[in-house]
């Protein structure tokens, strides 16, 4: 089968396909559902009463079918997720076919959120390779006499070395499903570990180069129609009446409608036609009477200006306080594939195909706004498009549903043009730092505040608790905050990608301030922090920062880099370090800035400590991904609002970064590690930008504290 990957056809789903499995192969099926106390529940042996919620199948002739129970949006976890099982079930990779799970609570944790696929699956899924290898020996150990710790296993095999014996697992599998489950099952030890840690191709790589229907916006459906959702351009605003009639008769309308009233529905108007591009020009002919509401006073002037008034420091200047103002914008999520959803209503049931990050999430909507039990509300999980939080959110899946409830009996698949994706998106928060630190005589901070504003409701505070407020006494953060309807939510690395880059620009300040070289001078904080043993992980955004985790990793970065070597003017270096989902990060960026201003990044470097590491392919990928991501954004990205919206419309307004001004040389190292894999899709995004503005200032001595900063002068002579 060579690793294959499979899509259920639409009419089968994943509990239909255990058990024609297990029909067809008269296989074994392992299927748990954790809890505190919980042990592996295994099935009997009829095939009729295998349990339908497993994770592995396995036929009598050998071969492994394996759930992915999350979202798949490049990050890997389609591919590392089975990978886990397959390490503790003792598998070869070749003989195994994935599956992407659709919502199913016997699958657990199938959020794919805050860098969480992979530690939050790691425990449960090495319990289910390990119990269903348990009951493989336990057969194998019975049918020939002999105690089961003289059996071991390798590659789908287990084996007797006394009496030269061998059986494979397919032979097993008859013989196994009669057996109790296992009260406990040994877990392989780490350092033994033959497939973590290897470099594996994700499971969908040849059919997304061939083009093949994976993702959302690729799904058909027999007699499906096709729907566009718009709703008022002013945040809070509402359709009071629309030209609904003219819509109508416009080439392959099907109906057009006003949407409200329905809970957690944004209200607005739904067009329905026979391809998405009649329905999206059909929204184009609208002429709608809104209902602008209060959001129509809203600006990104206003809130600057509201901003400098809550966080200004007032006071003379003093030779030893540095004072600086970091500011960075409303960011959209921008991911490749617009927001869909496919719906379909039948008797009472909705069945959905939906690209989503948090099915679940997706489903409790659906419930709530139409009234429907989640029995009734079925989500099937395509590949999404990028997620980056942005498919967290869901309320697609609401519009779709609400749509196909009201054209009952009829597929209805919904697209978001790229415009209403970027003007209905749920942003990353704008903030605003006003920081004030003083500095002594010996170069040791021993005053630090930080007035940090953010509009009201917003994702993304300060604690206080960061690093580096934690490692000064007396420090603080004073909160503020200003009213607001701008929509925010979960955007990749939430609250660490803005104030990350902020505190660590301020941290080089300070070293430069000190007269210390930015390294030593992290260092040396670093050092006022509480000792963490070695093998925690702490929490977020540098609250219990594991000191112990992070030296090892400054100085892989610091080696790994050739950081400190002397450059001619033009050139720099420049350091950060984050602590983000209880990953260790630091990031050296070499930059060169010629004496016009034109600025091109030579090499980024990052040291990271993520606890195991389940796929190295991957885990490169998502620590260079993320890095490239994080400059992008800080380099050109910026939603601003005028009017109560946001005014940029598509990637002309709102430029990604291209190849032209990516890294040169992008580098990815890891720490060996034993400990239980930590997040992985986020955690380099928040250091990279700051490296590379302080990298910068280390070439230019011009200090950046506004994004994005690609309006910058970074002339120099």
């Amino acid at each position: 089968m060579s690793n294959a990957v499979e899509t259920l056809p639409p009419a089968l789903d994943r509990r239909s396909f255990l058990k024609v499995s297990a029909l067809a192969g008269g296989g074994l099926m392992v299927g748990l559902r954790w809890g505190a106390s919980e042990a592996l529940a295994q099935t009997a042996a009829p095939a009729t009463n295998f349990v339908p919620n497993a994770f592995i199948s396995i036929t009598p002739n050998g071969a492994v079918a394996l759930i992915a129970p999350n979202s798949e949006m490049g990050q890997g976890a389609k591919t590392a997720l089975p990978m886990i099982i397959a390490e503790e079930l003792d598998v070869p990779w070749s003989s195994v076919t994935i599956y992407q799970g659709d919502l199913n609570p016997a699958y657990g944790r199938q959020a794919a959120v805050g860098s969480g696929s992979t530690p939050g699956n790691y425990a449960p899924l090495r319990q289910a390779g390990a119990g269903a290898r348990a009951l493989l020996v336990a057969a194998a150990a019975q049918t020939w006499g002999v105690p089961e710790s003289e059996c071991t296993t390798a590659n789908g095999v287990v084996l007797h070395a006394a009496s030269n014996r061998t059986a494979k697992y397919g032979d097993l599998v008859a013989k196994a499903a009669t057996l109790p489950p296992p009260v406990s099952v040994t877990l392989k030890d780490p350092n033994n570990f033959k497939l973590l840690g290897t470099r594996v191709p994700g499971v969908d790589n040849s059919k997304i180069v061939t083009g093949q229907p994976l993702f959302g916006i690729d799904q058909k459906q027999p007699g499906m129609l096709y729907a566009n959702y718009v709703r008022c351009p002013v945040f809070g605003g509402k359709p009071v009446s629309a030209n609904l009639d003219e819509v109508k008769k416009l080439p392959g309308v099907r109906d057009a409608f006003i949407l409200d009233g329905l809970q957690g529905l944004t209200p607005g108007i739904a067009i329905v036609a026979d391809s998405t591009w009649n329905a999206m020009s059909a929204s184009d002919k609208l002429q709608v009477k809104w209902d602008e509401g209060a959001g129509v006073s809203q600006s990104s002037v206003d809130f600057a200006k509201q901003a400098e008034a809550l966080g200004n420091i007032p006071g003379a200047p003093d030779p030893k306080n540095i004072k600086a103002a970091y500011f960075y914008p409303f960011l959209a999520h921008a991911t490749l594939e617009p927001q869909n959803c496919t719906a379909l209503f039948k008797n009472g049931v909705m069945e959905m195909w939906c690209p989503t990050q948090m099915p679940a999430s997706g489903q409790g909507l659906v419930t709530r706004g139409l009234g429907l039990s989640a029995s009734n509300v079925i989500v099937h999980v395509t590949r999404c498009g990028g997620g980056f939080g942005r498919r967290g959110s869901n309320e697609f899946s609401l519009e779709v549903a609400a749509i196909a409830q009201k054209m009952e009996g009829t597929p209805i698949k919904l697209t978001w043009t790229r415009e209403q994706d970027m003007h209905q998106d749920n942003y990353r928060c704008n903030g605003w730092h006003y920081f004030n630190a003083t500095v002594d005589d010996a170069g040791k901070v021993v005053a630090l505040t930080d007035n940090f504003v953010k509009v009201q409701g917003q994702v993304g505070g300060m604690s206080g608790r960061e690093f580096p407020f934690n490692a000064v006494p007396g420090a603080r953060v004073n909160p503020s905050q200003i009213p607001g309807m701008i929509p925010t939510g979960y955007w990749r690395a939430p609250g660490d990608n803005g104030n990350c880059w902020a505190l660590q620009s301020f941290v080089d300040e300070l070293a430069h301030a000190a007269k210390q070289d930015p390294v030593e001078f992290q260092k040396g904080l670093l050092a006022a922090l509480p000792a963490t043993p070695a093998g925690t992980q702490g929490g977020r955004g540098g609250g219990g920062l594991p000191v112990s985790r992070m030296n090892p990793v400054i100085a892989l970065a610091v080696e790994k880099s050739g950081w400190g070597k002397k450059l001619p003017r033009g050139q720099g270096q420049g350091f950060a370090i984050s602590y983000t989902n209880n990953a260790c990060v630091a990031v050296v960026a070499d930059v060169t800035v010629t004496p016009s201003g034109k600025l091109h990044i030579d090499k980024l470097t990052a040291a990271v400590d993520a606890g195991t590491i389940v796929n190295l392919s991957s885990a490169e990928s998502q620590v260079q991904g993320s890095m490239i991501d994080g400059i992008g954004a800080a380099w050109f990205l910026k939603a601003t609002v005028d009017k109560g919206q946001i005014e940029q419309s598509n990637f002309d307004e709102y430029p990604l970064i291209r190849i032209n001004n990516a890294p040169t040389v992008v580098e990815a190292h890891f720490i060996k590690s034993i400990l239980p894999p930590t997040g992985l899709g986020e955690p380099a995004l928040p250091p990279a930008a700051p490296a590379v503005c302080n990298a910068i200032f280390a070439a230019t001595g011009k200090r950046i504290r506004t994004l994005p900063f690609s309006g910058e002068d970074l002339k120099w002579s």
